[in-house]
């Protein structure tokens, strides 16, 4: 949700203008081909945002293409991907509770998310005073090998 907001805020920043003005400017038909591109990527962003505060639910995919140095390849072991794969498809109330669903070790499992969440993959969020809660940023993570 903050990254959708990021990038709205940052849309309006580039283009010093809202949304509904370029919207405006979209129905009247004054909008140069070359900004067709950047409307649509805009309205996807505001459609989904619209769409959390309805009914809590964002439903928006941003796909980006990362490089990832040898040495941070080498941080993605098979264990830390199969902790984010449970990540993504377990509802978890924080990492002990993800320790347990996963059958490891509190300790190793908050050491591997710590790693997870350098690379960009996993947030953490608090809960509480004390609780954190690990959320995961991605969905789907796909290696090209050059």
């Amino acid at each position: 949700m903050e990254e959708v907001q990021g990038r709205i805020r940052a849309l309006e920043r580039a283009h010093g203008m809202t949304f509904e003005e370029l919207e405006e400017l979209y129905l009247k038909k004054r909008v140069s081909r070359t900004m067709l591109g950047t409307y649509f990527d805009w309205a996807g962003l505001v459609h989904a945002y619209r769409g959390y505060l309805e009914d809590g639910e964002l439903d928006y995919v941003v796909e980006e293409a990362r490089d990832l140095s040898p040495d941070e390849l080498s941080l993605l072991t098979p264990k830390r991907l199969d902790l984010l794969y449970a990540l993504t498809s377990l509802r978890v109330q924080s990492i002990n509770d993800l320790a347990q669903k996963v059958r490891r070790n509190v300790k190793n499992v908050y050491q591997d998310l710590q790693v997870l969440r350098k690379l960009g993959f996993v947030a953490l969020r608090k809960r509480g005073k004390r609780n954190l809660v690990p959320e995961a940023l991605v969905e789907e993570i796909t290696f090209m090998i050059r």
